[in-house]
C-alpha cells in the first residue's frame, strides 16, 4: 500500500506529526507542500495536513485539498490539523476542510499542537509568547502533540484500507 501524507506548516509541528503518523502506517511517504504537489491518483489512500494559524488551515494544504478534492474523494482520506487551541479543534476542521471531504474522510483529527516561540519571530514571537502567559494564568498547560490522536488516526486508516 502506497499512503501520502501531505502536510504544510510553519514551525515544524504539523512535519513532526506527519512523521510520526508515517512511522505508524505501512507504506506512508510523507511529502512538504511547501516543496511540491504530488499526484494523489499514485496513492492508495492520502492524508492531508496542516497548521491552523489565526484560524486557518496553512494556505498550502487548503489548496491542495481544493485542487484535488475529486481524486481525494475517490480513495480512502484522512485529515489532521495542528493547533494550539485544542478547544477549537473541531471548529476548525469544519471551517477549512471541505464539506464533502471531511464527511468522506476515515478521520478527522487534531494531532494538537505546540508553541515554538524559537521558531517564530516579530508579531508571532509576540504572540506566541502572549498566549503561553494568558494559559499559565488560567491555570492551564500549554499544548502538545497529542500521540493518541496520532495512532487513532493511523488506526483509523489502517481500517478504511482493510488493514485493521
Amino acid at each position: 500500500m502506497r499512503i501520502l501524507i501531505a502536510v504544510a506548516g510553519k514551525t515544524g509541528t504539523a512535519m513532526t506529526c506527519a512523521q510520526r503518523l508515517a512511522e505508524r502506517l505501512e507504506g506512508a511517504q510523507v511529502v512538504d507542500l511547501n516543496l511540491g504537489w504530488p499526484d494523489p491518483k499514485e496513492y492508495d489512500a492520502v492524508i492531508v495536513g496542516g497548521a491552523i494559524r489565526m484560524g486557518q488551515l496553512h494556505r498550502k494544504a487548503r489548496a491542495y485539498l481544493a485542487q484535488h478534492k475529486g481524486a481525494l474523494l475517490a480513495r480512502p482520506l484522512g485529515c489532521f490539523i495542528c493547533c494550539a487551541l485544542a478547544d477549537e479543534a473541531q471548529e476548525y476542521l469544519k471551517r477549512n476542510i471541505p464539506a464533502p471531504l471531511l464527511a468522506h474522510a476515515a478521520a478527522a483529527k487534531s494531532l494538537g499542537g505546540q508553541l515554538t516561540p524559537r521558531a517564530r519571530s516579530g508579531m508571532d514571537k509576540f504572540l506566541t509568547h502572549s498566549l503561553t502567559r494568558a494559559l499559565e494564568k488560567e491555570g492551564r498547560q500549554p499544548p502538545s502533540i497529542d500521540q493518541e490522536a496520532i495512532e487513532t488516526l493511523a488506526q483509523r486508516m489502517r481500517e478504511a484500507l482493510g488493514a485493521g
